[in-house]
């Protein structure tokens, strides 16, 4: 093998040392589950799903985030007893997302006003390592109609 060859392969081979692990560091994306909403207020039971999948689809959008397939969440949250709309414990949470091989748990909460057409949504990030809260954020909304609006506030979509 000549000098020029060898010192080309040990290169390439440096590089591929250093570069690669650097960018599937970069690729990883958490994996989040994220559970029905809880209803209250008067807020209507079918908006705690329907809020849910908001964030399921604003969470994959932003792209730094791998969510867990809706039915497998469905599944497990039916294996446990726990049905739409009903607040979800926080040990609940982290046990049925670490069964569902997430690192986040993702749950929340839609929140009719008294009075007029206003809603608040409410969202708790549980890690599942630790149990603990790692961020919870709120965000108002007027209708049923900008519900979505509210989730993409939450996750820094827009302001």
């Amino acid at each position: 093998m000549t000098p020029r060859i060898f010192r080309t392969l040990l290169v390439a081979l440096i590089f591929t040392v250093l570069c690669v692990p650097a960018a599937q560091a970069k690729s990883a994306k958490h994996v989040v589950a994220v559970f029905y909403f809880e209803t209250e207020g008067g807020a209507r039971s079918y908006l705690g799903p329907v809020v849910a999948n908001y964030m399921m689809t604003a969470l994959a959008y932003i792209g730094k985030y791998k969510v867990v397939d809706p039915e497998k969440v469905a599944k497990v949250m039916e294996g446990s007893g726990i049905e739409e709309g009903e607040t979800l414990p926080t040990a609940d949470a982290v046990a049925m997302a670490k069964k569902l091989g997430a690192v986040v748990a993702c749950r929340g909460k839609v929140t009719k006003a008294k009075s007029g057409d206003k809603y608040t949504v409410t969202v708790d990030f549980i890690s599942t390592a630790t149990g603990g809260v790692i961020s919870s954020t709120s965000a108002n909304a007027t209708g049923e109609a900008n519900l979505s609006k509210a989730v993409d506030r939450i996750v820094g979509l827009t302001k």
